[in-house]
């Protein structure tokens, strides 16, 4: 910052966004900075001349009585303009307020701004690249920056200003070859915000301070240098009586009788040898993730480290961030912890660097900035840490890491992969851990030589997910467009080929025929076997199903055998293709090792062959499940299997696709999981049903006398809770039309009658689109912020928005069920529209049904209604999340009342919570006295 230069941080409050002419400003604020403090400030509110909105009167708390005697813009506007003369214009999201502004100085006649200006929002961003959120009252919060008036004008400003002096001084302390990178792309950030970055590196260049001891740098790049120290001995006992756990908790956790329980059970199954497995639903509030932690780092230091599995990478990412750094407070040794994901999680280095040379858009090189910041950070190289909604910019497909084969061993940065540094993590980590969707593929890596236990998180997802993780696809459109881009790269006459290749003697003719044969065979035979499987098993149902979007049928597999015999040479054929293109790729990866270490390399060629090794990869990748068509592989998968053909049929390149997908865990989960570890924990917030744990057993592929520990809840649901089952509400499969009503017209009456922060639960994104609708139409809409899945925004975004919401109401599907964690007052009202059957006429639930009635049972009672109750039961899970909490949950769907499985179903709520059988008309007078009392 330079001390002769005034910064006018500003921020203004208008009747809406669009700079169409037809809004106004309410109010105007400025804080003036000169040499690193604040000297002046200006504020006055603003005369708009027009009705102020409601949904703005609601965001600022300014209503058309506080603006009423104020002047009008065309009184003030000589003073606003002189005040910002010969200053740099400041503003969070300046392209808002600086544009606004100067629309209304050319309204009032007067020239627009020419005043230089820096946007705090792109700062932030660049600064704090792993924030979840850059919104000012997120900022705010995370600098403890006093925010008095959230949306007006002056607190605004003044937060921002705050935020912008901090911005700077972080600035001046980031490296010199980070400020480098930063300022050569200067030019793509807004106005003269890349200037703070020059300023800084003229400051550092006159300095000579080394890195501090935390970083190192490594080729063009400046990376966190993570230093472990472990103890070389470490005898500590396990706690086994109430006061050594007291002890050993501290300040920080408080003895609860069953979470001790819990651990004596878990730390007893990890270090004896006799029993494999036990099955532990331990309920919400219990501490079930400490409670089989501080067990398992216990017996890693007897020597027995354990891999826990989640079901998701962001629940992996919450034991990371959350619940390690607690527990390195509590244990009285250090540990070691590795974290295993898919390689596409992490950034590859090298092709960072590469994208950094490579032309990009404005956001990509935002993104880009915000990555060389963060590699100061990060000991992972997990993208996630940049908690981006979706990480769709194209430069992903540039710098996400493809796995161990495709990194370079000459490349500078091949000590520092951060995927090769997770694998070496392993082998040494008191604790690993993963996910589900990562173990199912990796279980046999995971066990390693030294078996290790396994602990499985959320239990209840894991055979769910064991069918979802072993489906195969072969996509033969993605196969034919990724071999034709290589055969195009190979022989194309206008840009760089194989020819270039030849001439500068790194590939012989005959290598570069044998490559371009392969692929050609490939690109050939595919395209064959394509059309031959849609005219056998597709052509009769494109043309009963003309109206349909998608077309998908489900082929037996004893005549799939049939055709694969049928066309025996056609698969050999591309197999050994396959098979031969993948040595030919290794080589060509070895010989370019070899050529750049030697450095007989242009830049062009080696950008090249490093695409072109890529794009192979991609069609080794797309092949990979080719092995399906064995007859000997079939043969064993017959049972278990369904094996399915899917194309869209209102797309003209719609891509043909055939899947294999296990139906069932039984057989499977055993074998080729569970025999990798030396015991098996399973723990999980919803493992038994009021008739016991036979289900879940089966979906675990566990043998039905596996120990099962039901722990009590710590919640008093009698006065914490209270459930609702309306009896009137009309028969949802005879009556859609009138359901679809009657759900809108008793839904806003309870949305418009209490102000609970409340969450609706539906079974259909579709039937979500038409009560949002109903509500968007209705009086509630003003009252109320209504956020619905799959309208309003990501997954990741609406559960922010309700999360800091107030008065918000979630309408949510399908992962809104479970796994949200909304406490205390987050979350009072829980709706739940239509009771969780799981759809039947999906291929994989035909096939389960079908094999149930097959074997003689009913597969309603045996498949569809257990699956109903646990969800149900997850569901309900959201209410009630610590002892602080109160919530009432209704079902709008009359079936738990009148049909006979009902009563199965009222059985999953809690026994102590009061459940009422009631008219929708009683609706209020009950939740009245709830709250009331």
């Amino acid at each position: 910052m330079r001390s002769t230069t005034t910064y006018a941080v500003v921020d203004i409050e208008t009747t809406g966004t669009s700079m169409d002419g037809s809004n106004r400003m309410l109010q105007f604020s400025c804080v003036f900075i000169n040499n690193q403090k604040i000297v002046n400030t200006f504020n006055t509110m603003i005369n708009p001349g027009i009705p102020i909105p409601i949904e703005v009167q609601k965001l600022t708390g300014i209503s058309d009585k506080n603006v009423r005697k104020a002047p009008f813009f065309e009184d003030i506007v000589g003073t606003i303009y002189s005040l910002l003369q010969d200053t740099v214009f400041v503003a969070h999201n300046i392209n808002f307020d600086y544009r606004f502004l100067n629309e209304e100085f050319l309204r009032c006649g007067y020239p627009e701004l020419s005043i230089q200006g820096i946007d705090t929002v792109q700062l932030s961003q660049i600064i704090l690249p792993t924030l979840p959120s850059y919104r000012l009252t997120y900022l705010g919060e995370y600098f403890a920056i006093r925010h008095e008036h959230p949306h007006h004008a002056d607190s605004d400003a003044f937060v921002t200003a705050k935020l912008f002096l901090l911005l700077l001084r972080a600035v001046n302390n980031l490296p010199v070859q980070v400020l480098k990178i930063i300022n050569r792309f200067r030019e793509n950030l807004l106005f003269q915000t890349g200037d703070c970055f020059a300023d800084a590196l003229k400051k550092q260049r006159s300095r000579t301070e080394r890195l501090p001891n935390y970083l190192e740098a490594v080729g063009e790049l400046v990376l966190r240098a993570e230093v472990l120290t472990i103890e070389k001995t470490r005898e500590h006992d396990y706690p086994q009586t109430r006061e050594q756990k007291e002890k050993l908790f501290g300040k920080f956790l408080e003895w609860r009788p069953t979470q001790s329980e819990m651990m004596d059970e878990a730390y007893h199954l990890l270090i004896q040898q006799e029993e494999k497995q036990l099955m532990i639903e331990a309920p919400t509030g219990l501490g079930k993730t400490l409670g089989y932690l501080i067990p398992a780092l216990y017996a890693a230091v007897k020597g027995h480290p354990s891999v826990v599995s989640t079901a998701t990478t962001t629940l992996q990412m919450q034991l990371l961030e959350q619940t390690v750094p607690l527990l390195r407070q509590i244990m009285p040794f250090n540990f070691t912890v590795a974290v295993l994901k898919g390689s596409h999680n992490y950034i590859d280095l090298q092709k960072f660097v590469s994208s950094l040379s490579k032309p990009q858009s404005k956001p990509s090189r935002l993104l880009q900035l915000r990555i060389v910041v963060w590699l100061t950070m990060t000991k992972t190289g997990d993208l996630s840490e940049l908690h981006l909604t979706k990480m769709q910019d194209p430069l992903f497909d540039d710098i996400r890491h493809k796995g161990p084969l495709s990194i370079e061993s000459s490349s500078s940065y091949y000590t520092h992969d951060f995927v090769l540094q997770q694998q070496l993590r392993q082998a040494t980590a008191d604790l690993i851990i993963t996910n589900h969707s990562y173990l199912l593929n990796h279980a046999e890596g995971l066990g390693g030589f030294k078996k290790k236990s396994l602990i499985i998180d959320e239990a209840q997802h894991f055979g769910s997910i064991a069918l979802k993780s072993n489906r195969a696809v072969i996509d033969f459109d993605l196969i034919k467009i990724i071999s034709d881009t290589l055969l195009v790269k190979i022989g194309s006459q206008r840009s760089f080929s194989f020819k270039e290749l030849e001439q500068q003697y790194f590939l012989s003719s005959s290598e570069a025929k044998k490559i371009a044969a392969q692929i050609r065979v490939i690109d050939k035979r595919v395209p064959i076997l394509r059309e031959l499987l849609k005219q056998r098993f597709l052509r009769k149902e494109e043309k009963e199903n003309k109206e349909a979007a998608f077309n998908e049928v489900a082929v037996k597999t004893s005549k799939f055998q049939g055709f694969v015999k049928e066309h025996l040479v056609d698969y050999q054929k591309i197999a050994k293709a396959k098979a031969e293109f993948q040595i030919q790729l290794l080589r060509l990866k070895t010989k370019f090792i070899e050529f750049k270490s030697q450095e007989r390399l242009d830049g062009n060629t080696r950008t090249f062959i490093l695409d072109f090794i890529d794009g192979g990869l991609e069609l080794l990748k797309v092949l990979e499940n080719w092995h399906r068509f064995e007859l000997d592989e079939l043969d064993q998968i017959a049972e278990e299997t369904v094996i399915s053909l899917q194309i869209p049929t209102k797309q003209i390149n719609g891509h043909l696709r055939l899947s294999f997908g296990l139906f069932k865990t039984n057989n499977y989960l055993s074998p080729f999981i569970y025999s990798k570890f030396e015991h098996t924990l399973f723990v999980g917030a919803a493992l038994v049903l009021p008739e016991g744990s036979d289900y879940m057993k089966n979906q675990l592929d566990l043998a039905k006398e596996t120990k099962v520990l039901k722990l009590n809840g710590s919640f008093d649901y009698r006065n914490q809770a209270l459930g609702l089952l309306i009896a009137d509400a009309p028969d949802i499969v005879a009556d859609t039309e009138g359901y679809v009503a009657y759900l809108g017209r008793v839904i806003e009456d309870i949305l418009s009658n209490n102000n609970k922060q409340t969450m609706i639960l539906f079974n259909s994104l579709e039937m979500i689109s038409k009560i949002y609708d109903y509500l968007r139409q209705a009086e509630v809409s003003d009252e109320r912020l209504i956020i619905a899945q799959g309208i309003t925004g990501s997954n990741e975004k609406i559960i922010k928005m309700f999360e800091l919401g107030d008065n918000a109401v979630l309408l949510g599907s399908g992962t809104f069920w479970e796994g949200i964690d909304l406490p205390k007052d987050r979350l009072e009202l829980l709706v739940i529209t239509r009771l969780p059957f799981q759809p039947p006429d999906t291929l994989v639930n035909r096939a389960k049904y079908r094999l149930a009635q097959s074997q003689g049972q009913d597969s309603f009672k045996t498949i569809a209604l257990p699956e109903a109750m646990f969800r149900l039961k997850q569901g309900l899970g959201r209410l009630i999340r610590t002892k602080e909490d109160k919530g009432v949950v209704i079902v709008l769907d009359s079936r738990v009342v009148s049909r006979t499985y009902g009563a199965k179903l009222r059985e999953v709520f809690p026994h102590e919570m009061p459940v009422r059988i009631i008219e929708s008309t009683e609706i209020q007078n009950y939740l009245f006295d709830f709250w009331e009392n």
